[in-house]
């Protein structure tokens, strides 16, 4: 086990338990019936100490039972090229519009992430995009961008 690990883990346990903190002290939780600003941020506190705790706990367990396994070789690439994919999104969604953005971030993603087939590809790439735009569209009434050939 590494050492960077149980840091990360303890600091996400210490960040969860500050958060819960402000949000208890700063915010003022309200209750269960009429929550205050900090009610949310509390539940989110104890959830990432939660987490964190749990982390620590199964690297603790995985190191005294030796089941640390060979080595992997870290690949970083996928998480840059997700974070690249998302930042683009972000940008072409003003620009290009909801449909046309989010249809080339899925094909993008399912090819260059994913690496699916070209045929799953289209099927999740339309089928999501026209599920997502039914959604926040019909269902949740929140405006979209306008697609940029249209407007």
């Amino acid at each position: 086990m590494k050492k960077y690990e149980r840091i990360v883990a303890l600091f996400l346990s210490l960040a969860g338990l500050w958060i819960m903190f402000y949000a208890w002290d700063t915010l003022k939780l309200g209750s269960i019936h009429m929550p205050d600003a900090g009610f949310l941020p509390f539940l989110c506190g104890i959830g990432l100490a939660i987490l964190g705790i749990v982390r620590l706990l199964t690297l603790q367990w995985t190191s005294l039972r030796g089941n640390e396994g060979p080595a992997e070789k870290r690949r970083w690439h996928r998480p840059l090229l997700s974070l690249a994919l998302m930042v683009l999104y972000g940008w072409a969604m003003e620009t290009a519009g909801y449909i046309t953005s989010t249809l080339i971030f899925m094909v993008a993603w399912q090819q260059i992430i994913e690496r699916e087939r070209w045929l799953k590809t289209m099927l999740i790439s339309l089928l999501g995009t026209l599920a997502m735009y039914a959604l926040f569209v019909y269902l949740l009434k929140v405006p979209v961008p306008p697609e940029f050939f249209i407007g």
